[in-house]
């Protein structure tokens, strides 16, 4: 089974690429100059509890690659450019340690919660379908600080 996960991801993957070349190249700078910083980091959080809602009560295939590409062409689309733009306003050593958090140990520790969860749900003999679910507090929580992690709606030039 792990040769035919390998290869759905591939494909996930392979899908992923030129979505998100269209929409760098098209539309990027549109919707953040147009929406701002502060809603692509607040939808983002509702992107992931949206998922998990899938995840948890629509569980299949086709969810898991609908949800891994939304999430991946968001993420790298708008998201990524969004945390850089935030990033450009900060002093150099500021700029460095936040980067370095935030894309270290904030997906470190994102990757830590989900195996803790799938760990703790078979402690606890809960089905792995419903294991999603837990996290939705904290998609909200995750919508939350994004929303209130800029002061500024727009930033140099947007």
């Amino acid at each position: 089974i792990q040769p035919e996960r390998i290869k759905l991801f591939a494909r996930i993957e392979q899908l992923v690429s030129p979505i998100t070349l269209f929409i760098q190249l098209s539309l990027t700078y549109i919707v953040l100059s147009k929406f701002g910083i502060k809603l692509i980091l607040f939808l983002y959080g509702l992107i992931f509890l949206l998922v998990f809602l899938l995840y948890g009560l629509v569980p299949s295939i086709g969810v898991v690659v609908l949800s891994q590409t939304l999430l991946r062409v968001f993420e790298y689309a708008f998201n990524k450019p969004a945390r850089e733009i935030l990033y450009s306003e900060l002093n150099k050593n500021d700029r460095y340690k936040s980067t370095v958090f935030i894309d270290t140990f904030v997906t470190r520790f994102g990757d830590l919660s989900g195996s803790l969860f799938v760990g703790f749900g078979k402690i606890i003999f809960t089905s792995i379908t419903y294991l999603p679910l837990v996290a939705i507090p904290f998609a909200f929580l995750h919508s939350i600080i994004g929303k209130k992690i800029t002061k500024k709606k727009s930033f140099k030039g947007l």
